[in-house]
Order: C-alpha cells, then structure tokens, then sequence
C-alpha cells in the first residue's frame, strides 16, 4: 500500500472495466466544497465543470495549475502483500515437488494454510484498489478559456475462482495427481478429472484466478465559452466546449500474490493510446429576485467519444449530467454550493456504482485568505460511508496558494492499522488579474 501511494502518478495510464469515468473532483475550490463546481467554478475551471459559468467570471484573466491524489482501498493491499509474503506459487511447486512423501516443513505448512484462508476471504468479499491521480491546466480570458484537464483511475481487483481452491497438485515427471493436505501432512492419489476442477494450482496457472488491473486515463484540452442572456425573468447562460481528448488504456492480468510494490512495473508497454472529440454543454440560471443565487446544469461527453483497448475493443465515455446551486457573498464573506450527479456511472470496482451528492462553504472574510469545508455522499453505494473535504487558500490574487483534502469516514485496514477507505490531497496555484 505504501509503495502504491509513492508510485501512484507513474500509474497515470491506469484503469477501468466500464464504459464511464466519474465526474472526478479537481483544481481548487471545488475540491474543499464537497466537490460542487458546476454553479460556482466560474473561471480558470469553468472548462472543465461548466463552460456556460465563463460568462460569470469574476475577474479578466485567471490562470490556475494543481495536481492531486486520490486513493480508495477495499481490504486488497494487505491480503495481496500476505499472499506475496507467504509467496504462494512458490509454496504450491515446492508442495508439488515433495510428492507424494510427507517432507514439508512446518513453515511451507503455515504458509499454504494462511494463503487458502485470505483467499476464501477474498473469494467472499469486495476487495479492490483504486487510484485516481488527477492535473489540470486552466486559463480564463474573458468568456474564453483554454486548459487541459487529466481524469485518471486505476484498478487492481482480485478474482479469486472459489471452486478451485484445493490444493492438488500435478507430478510433472510422472504425469499423476497428488491431493495435499496440510493438516496432517499427507498425500493421497487424486485425478485429472479432479485436477482441473478444483486444483487451486490449475486456477493460477490457466488464469482462472488472477489480479487484474485495468485502466484509463483521459487528457481533455477544451476550447470554451460562455455567454449570458439578461430577460425580464433573469439572468440565462450557456456555454460550451469542444475538446480534443485523448485517452490512454489499459488491461492485464497478474498472478495473484503479486507484491502491492511490484504493480507499477506490471503496467509497461501495455498500453494503448488513441484521441477523439468531445463535446460538453452548461446552462445556468439567476433569477432576478436572487440576484446571488445560481442554478445550474452540465452534460459532459455528450457525443460518447471512444478509445482503443489493449484487446482491440474499445472504451466508450458515457455522457454524464450533473447539477449544481450557488449562493454568493451571504453576508459578503460566505459562500455556499451544492452539485447532484443525476447520471450513475459504472466504477473500476465490479458492483460498484459513482453518483455522488456533495457541498459545502466558502468562508472569506478577507481577499487574502479563504477556508473550505463539505461533505459529499455516493448515493449508488455506500461502502466509503461520508467524504469529509477541507481546503485553504492564501495569498495575494496575483499570487495564491491552495490546498484540498478529502477523507471518507468509513475505514479499513492496512498492515494491522485503521485507515480512511478513501482519502484525496491537492496542491493548486492560482493567479488573477
């Protein structure tokens, strides 16, 4: 787990089993809010939550750089680092080598029998590791903006065969079946028949147990603009973005009790790399009784652009729909914002569905200081339980530092210790004119 979190921007190429990316957090003070963006990220980021927002800016020119982290972990990392350590192909062929005399020693013993405990438990839970680097380059000018904007997710998923989970073995020099048991150190003749049916040495060495590890990740450079309509009912905005998109994918498979540490290698020269257009429209309303108040609405990749896979299919981006509301400067230091996804998009975890609910405040009481709090809900599942998010930014507007953070309040374990299933950090730069 450790060596994944310090190798996790070298897995930028990484993951995914389904045919939609989440609607990801990113830049800067979305990422404190819950997430909200689509009512409130009104420059640098309007590109990338919702083009019709550029006609709203606050300032001429706004220019904006992050760089952030995410990591969700289901109960993967340890159970792969103690299959490493108990280093189960190893222990199978030395259980293979001894047939059919009783000449294994106490330590190959407890070897197979804690590996075939984590892998019934394996067998029998949700377990998966998600990574979710993310980059964004934004810049506003007027109702026009210019970015690139990086959405990653990799996956490390177990398939654990739970019908061939017993330990017979195959005498290569003489062609016959051995059934181990490790209770009492014994053999005894087993079958082909057998073998092919329940050997847990037949599942790892014909794929049918395994780690898989699929992935995308998308670069989107958008061309955007927005543009706002005063009626006598209030103010209207549309705006859009045509994208140049290319996306990097990935898919393999690697033996079971692969090191957490040895992931990052397993990725090389697997990938496939194609590019693409895409298409996303906003729309936002202020009434004019509300004259702080916004409602708003985006659909992202609405032309479901696709991309090669490594299997020579191809990954198709669903259209996403999200969202938002915004109300500015109550009280002139406080600011408030919510986003609903209204699409559910499949994950890189099997069963697992994205459609969250977040926001949060905006606290400013001076132009050189702000404080970020929220909270944000995946409606389609509940395993992360509720995201905690915080962020701080600091400086002058021509200079200014920002930092986010989100951390789930359900928690796992690694390594003997309780940790946050699913934690975020980011680092931003801003500057305005």
């Amino acid at each position: 787990m450790r060596s994944l979190i310090k190798q996790g921007f070298g897995l930028c190429i990484a993951v995914a089993t389904a045919n939609a990316i989440g609607f990801q957090p990113l830049g800067f003070q979305s990422m404190g809010m819950g997430g909200a963006g689509v009512a409130s990220a009104s420059s640098s980021m309007a590109g990338y939550y919702n083009p019709a927002l550029l006609a709203v800016h606050d300032y001429a020119t706004e220019i904006s750089l992050s760089a952030g982290m995410g990591i969700m972990e289901h109960n993967l990392a340890d159970n792969i680092d103690a299959l490493s350590k108990n280093d189960l192909t190893g222990t199978i062929d030395k259980i293979a080598d001894n047939a059919p005399t009783s000449a294994n020693d106490s330590e190959t013993i407890e070897r197979i029998q804690n590996s075939l405990d984590i892998l019934k438990k394996m067998a029998n839970e949700k377990s998966g590791l998600v990574l979710t680097p993310g980059f964004s380059f934004g810049m506003q000018i007027m109702s026009f903006s210019l970015g690139a904007y990086m959405t990653s997710e990799m996956s490390a998923e177990p398939n654990i065969d739970a019908d061939h989970l017993s330990l017979i073995v195959k005498d290569s020099d003489t062609n016959i079946y051995y059934k181990y048991d490790p209770t009492n150190d014994s053999y005894s003749l087993s079958s082909e028949e057998e073998y092919k049916s329940k050997s847990l040495e037949y599942a790892i060495d014909n794929g049918l147990t395994y780690l898989s590890l699929e992935g995308i990740s998308l670069t989107e450079i958008p061309l955007s603009y927005g543009h706002a309509f005063n009626t006598l009912y209030g103010t209207f905005g549309v705006g859009g973005s045509l994208k140049y998109m290319y996306g990097t994918t990935f898919s393999t498979k690697i033996d079971v009790d692969t090191s957490s540490g040895d992931i990052n290698d397993k990725f090389k020269d697997r990938d496939v790399t194609t590019s693409n257009l895409g298409v996303d429209l906003g729309a936002f309303y202020t009434p004019n009784q509300l004259p702080k108040l916004r409602v708003a609405v985006v659909g992202k990749n609405l032309n479901a652009p696709e991309f090669d896979m490594t299997d020579n299919g191809s990954y198709k981006v669903d259209p996403m729909v999200r969202a938002g509301l915004y109300y500015a400067g109550w009280h002139h230091w406080l600011d408030v914002a919510l986003d609903v996804d209204l699409t559910s998009n499949k994950t890189f975890l099997e069963g697992v569905d994205s459609q969250y609910i977040g926001g949060g405040l905006n606290i400013h009481p001076v132009s050189w200081f702000s404080l970020r709090m929220g909270a944000m809900q995946n409606l389609a599942d509940d395993s992360l339980g509720t995201v905690l998010t915080a962020g701080l930014g600091f400086g002058l507007k021509w200079v200014q530092f920002d930092l986010s953070a989100m951390m789930s309040t359900e928690k796992g374990s690694f390594d003997g210790t309780d940790i946050p299933r699913y934690v975020r950090a980011n680092f931003a730069l801003i500057s305005r004119w």
